[in-house]
């Protein structure tokens, strides 16, 4: 089964029955995205002024206005937002291309997601964020199993 480019466009524009959400496809992957960025910013940008408040550091506190500019935390944040939209986006695009929802599409969705998000990231900060993707998707796997009643828990 072939999709063409203009194909791909119409699927996004329009609110597909295989979709749980209750707009079209591409309003709903930026709004998320969006909201993703805007909540990671705002974390961020807290946790780095209470960082400083709390060294009560008077070098820092002449600086606080360049937290709300740094380029630190806006990686961070689209790092973060990158993941949602490109899980969302992959999720939305599977279930209208084979025309069924599966929690597979999730699993490898959020694994695709991950590993090109994670390019926005440092060297040091990606090996964390990788080992807690990898622990995730096992999580995730094993939770499907489980249900599956392949595997139980004694």
């Amino acid at each position: 089964m072939n999709l063409r480019i203009d194909q791909i466009i119409q699927m996004l524009l329009t609110k597909s029955e295989n979709c749980q959400h209750g707009c079209s496809c591409l309003e709903h992957i930026s709004t998320q995205g969006f909201q993703t960025f805007k909540y990671a910013y705002m974390l961020r940008t807290a946790l780095s002024l209470l960082q400083i408040l709390v060294k009560l550091k008077k070098k820092k506190l002449q600086q606080i206005h360049k937290i709300f500019i740094s380029k630190d935390n806006l990686k961070f944040c689209l790092f973060l937002s990158s993941y949602t939209v490109i899980t969302k986006g992959l999720h939305c695009f599977l279930r209208n291309k084979y025309q069924q929802d599966s929690p597979k599409y999730a699993f490898y969705s959020g694994l695709v997601g991950g590993m090109i998000s994670l390019s926005f990231l440092k060297y040091e900060q990606r090996k964390f964020w990788a080992l807690y993707m990898i622990v995730r998707a096992m999580d995730t796997r094993f939770h499907n199993l489980q249900k599956q009643q392949v595997y139980s828990i004694i």
